[in-house]
C-alpha cells in the first residue's frame, strides 16, 4: 500500500474504506456479538451479514474499476458527481424512514406492544422528524 500524508504531515498507511464505513461495520460487528451474547440468533446474524457485506462492499469500492454505482452503494464517493448521487440517494431513504418511522408508531399505538418498543418507536420517530427539520433549515439557510 501507498503512503500518504495526513494534515498533521505524518506518513500514514491508508484505510481500507472511509472512516464512516469503519464506524458502521464495527458498529454492526459490535450489535452482532451483543446479540449472539443475549441470545438473539437472528439479529445478530443480520448485523453480522451488515458487518461483513458493508465492509466488503466498501473495500471493493475503493477499486480504481469500481463503478459509479458500487462507490455510490458503499459511502465511497470518488468525486462530486458521487456525492450528488448519494446525497439524492440518502434523501429518498430518509423519505423512506420517515413513512416506516410513522407506520410503527401507528402499529405501536393500535397493537399493544411492550413499553420499550413502543417508547423506542416514538423517540426514533421523534429523531427523524427533528433531523429533517434541522436538516431542511440547515441546508435552506446555507444555500
Amino acid at each position: 500500500m501507498s503512503m500518504h500524508d495526513d494534515a498533521a504531515g505524518s506518513a500514514r498507511r491508508p484505510w481500507p474504506m472511509s472512516r464512516t464505513n469503519a464506524a458502521l461495520v464495527a458498529m454492526c460487528a459490535a450489535g452482532a456479538l451483543i446479540c449472539f451474547v443475549f441470545g438473539q440468533t437472528v439479529a445478530a446474524v443480520a448485523l453480522l451479514i451488515g458487518a461483513v457485506g458493508g465492509g466488503l462492499g466498501a473495500v471493493l469500492a475503493r477499486r480504481g474499476s469500481a463503478g459509479d454505482l458500487e462507490r455510490v452503494n458503499a459511502l465511497e464517493y470518488a468525486d462530486e458527481r458521487d456525492r450528488v448521487a448519494g446525497t439524492k440517494g440518502l434523501a429518498a431513504v430518509g423519505v423512506v424512514a420517515l413513512v416506516l418511522g410513522t407506520v410503527q408508531l401507528v402499529v405501536h399505538a393500535v397493537v399493544d406492544t411492550d413499553p420499550v418498543s413502543r417508547w423506542t418507536a416514538i423517540v426514533f420517530y421523534f429523531a427523524l422528524v427533528i433531523s429533517w427539520f434541522v436538516a431542511n433549515w440547515y441546508f435552506v439557510r446555507r444555500g
